[in-house]
């Protein structure tokens, strides 16, 4: 990711707490010894009070990550009811084991008359996604040996399609997606399909994660493939204006490399003709719901 996040608007000091809400902490988000915690600061772009979320444009966060936007789950209920687009959030990131939260929330509201950041178009998550039924896009992106890749590649198979990258230091986002696939694609194996189904993982860094180093990725994340990898895989990448055709088409928010680059998540699966049979957001999902929209054979 490149650049650094400018914040333009003017925000008051009138800070929004947990104690002022009346609300506890959830003891689901008790942090082992071994957690990891980063500040994190940004301006909200969106919240989803049922899933306690925030979608949160953060600044760089040294030692961790470029600025980005990105959907957080919080430790403070209040948050994610109170927390509007254009507000000022900050906090800490914790990283424990598998799982990733903010802690600490505290919201400023920007000054009457100022311009807000964000707003519902610009969370990572900007809708459900296609229908059922829909086909996939004809943008080309090209596969981890540097071969060019349509939907049209994967004619006669089903295929799981995920967003990744290489460089994601979140582990509840992109290593699980990559885990949550290696376990679907062991399942599959076990019921003796091994040629019928391709995982396919797009990434959203196409700057960085070039096929080289989606290769190399793959050789390291990529499980059960009896010595090679890329048997059932493809790691792609592309122009930013092709992977911005297959990120909106799953209704991400995407922005060519030299803006703030938004990384939600979606998960997919396409029948052999290329046309959507479901689409998974988020983390919360489990490889049983996954499998389940696998057409049978």
């Amino acid at each position: 990711m490149t650049g650094t996040l400018r914040l333009s608007a003017i925000f008051v000091g009138i800070a929004v707490g947990a104690a002022a809400c009346g609300a506890s902490p959830d003891s689901a988000y008790e942090a082992s010894a071994q957690a990891k915690r980063f500040p994190i600061t940004g301006v909200v772009r969106a919240a989803d009070k049922d899933a306690r979320q925030v979608t949160v444009a953060h600044e760089a966060i040294p030692g961790l990550m470029d600025a980005m936007t990105m959907t957080f789950t919080v430790r403070e209920e209040w948050a994610a009811s109170v927390a509007e687009p254009g507000d000022r959030l900050t906090g800490t990131l914790v990283l424990d084991g598998a799982r990733s939260w903010i802690e600490g929330v505290s919201l400023s509201k920007p000054a009457a008359g100022s311009e807000a950041m964000g707003g519902p178009n610009n969370a990572t998550d900007a809708g459900i996604g296609p229908a059922p039924g829909t086909p996939l896009p004809s943008a080309s992106l090209r596969d981890q040996a540097g071969r060019e890749v349509t939907a049209r590649a994967f004619a006669g198979r089903d295929i799981i399609v995920t967003f990744i990258y290489t460089h994601c230091p979140l582990p509840d986002f992109c290593p699980l997606m990559m885990s949550r696939l290696n376990e679907a694609a062991a399942r599959l194996r076990k019921a003796g399909r091994r040629d019928d189904v391709q995982m396919v993982a797009i990434s959203i860094d196409p700057a960085r994660d070039t096929p080289e180093v989606l290769a190399a990725y793959g050789r390291a994340h990529i499980t059960g493939e009896d010595g090679d990898p890329f048997r059932r895989w493809s790691l792609l990448t592309g122009t930013p204006e092709d992977v911005g055709t297959w990120a909106r088409f799953f209704a991400l928010t995407y922005e060519p490399d030299g803006k703030d680059i938004a990384h939600g998540l979606r998960t997919a699966v396409v029948d052999r003709e290329g046309k959507v049979v479901g689409v998974l957001r988020g983390n919360q999902w489990t490889t049983d719901e996954l499998m389940a929209l696998l057409p049978r054979r």
